[in-house]
């Protein structure tokens, strides 16, 4: 997990109070303010982000100036911390009214009807913990795949408004006992979510083509679903504004199970690549990936 100065105790707590005492559009406005000297103040990051639009869109014309989209980046950022820590608050009526529209619910639906849950596979792409939420909110039973963030409060803050809300979170860092209750949680047919665009210490990766160029993405996603049989449904919660989001959910993968287990696995790896890629061009300033590709 990335280091970052203001992922520390004493900002968080700083950041919930502000969240809980001014009325969202003051909060949006403040948050946009540190977004701007993030912005400024950051010129590592601005370059790492500036690389990754270059490989995004690379042999095409961007969708804006490049110092609109990295100044979007840093302002979308800002507006998905506001949010996060809005959250940490509501409601899961809340939760699911700030989410909003579900494109594509059908594809979920049609996975779980099969009987073997659903593998819900998404990016560090809106706001991921939305999107969670919300379908919480609509009564699907939801698991979440869990990694440890940097510190222990940070960690106990988040799974604890996950828990709040009635998902589970599995963490899977330490022991297999993680994975076999991944297992166990499809084989009751519900909903694993998992992020799978980013390679973290505790991933077993694979070398896939991501955006025309050899990249490591994590294989714990596809391994899960060939092992439980379960379908990968890809989906994103993308922010249409300050406050609302859009939940899009893809129809199913279609998964190669054999006869040669890594050739179905590469297949399966690449497919999880296309998804991303397809999302990550549509949204570029929400891709909140600073680290290089």
């Amino acid at each position: 997990m990335r280091e970052h100065f203001l992922d520390k105790p004493f900002w968080y707590r700083q950041a919930l109070r502000t969240v809980r005492s001014l009325p969202p559009t003051v909060t949006y406005t403040l948050a946009r303010c540190v977004a701007g000297l993030a912005y400024l103040f950051s010129p590592q990051d601005r370059r790492h982000v500036s690389h990754n639009f270059d490989r995004i869109f690379e042999g095409c014309n961007l969708p804006a100036s490049r110092k609109l989209l990295l100044w979007r980046f840093f302002q979308n950022y800002g507006i998905y911390v506001a949010d996060f820590f809005r959250l940490l608050s509501m409601t899961l009526e809340d939760c699911q009214a700030f989410a909003g529209l579900y494109q594509g619910r059908q594809h979920i639906d049609e996975a779980l009807a099969r009987g073997q849950g659903a593998v819900l596979l998404t990016a560090h792409l809106g706001h991921w913990e939305i999107g969670g939420l919300g379908l919480r909110a609509m009564g699907y039973p939801v698991n979440v795949v869990a990694l440890k963030h940097n510190t222990t409060f940070t960690n106990a803050l988040i799974n604890a408004m996950r828990r709040r809300h009635g998902i589970r979170v599995i963490e899977v860092e330490e022991s297999a006992y993680g994975a076999i209750e991944l297992i166990k949680a499809l084989n009751r047919n519900e909903v694993v979510a998992v992020l799978g665009d980013r390679v973290l210490a505790a991933d077993r990766s694979e070398s896939t083509i991501f955006f025309n160029r050899p990249v490591q993405l994590p294989v714990g996603p596809v391994l899960l679903a060939m092992a439980a049989r379960a379908p990968i449904v890809p989906a994103f919660s993308v922010m249409v504004a300050p406050g609302r989001y859009r939940g899009i959910v893809e129809s199913p993968l279609k998964l190669k199970y054999g006869p040669n287990r890594k050739e179905a696995l590469q297949y399966n790896l690449r497919q999880v690549a296309e998804v991303f890629e397809k999302y990550i061009r549509r949204f570029p300033d929400q891709w909140y990936i600073v680290d290089p590709l």
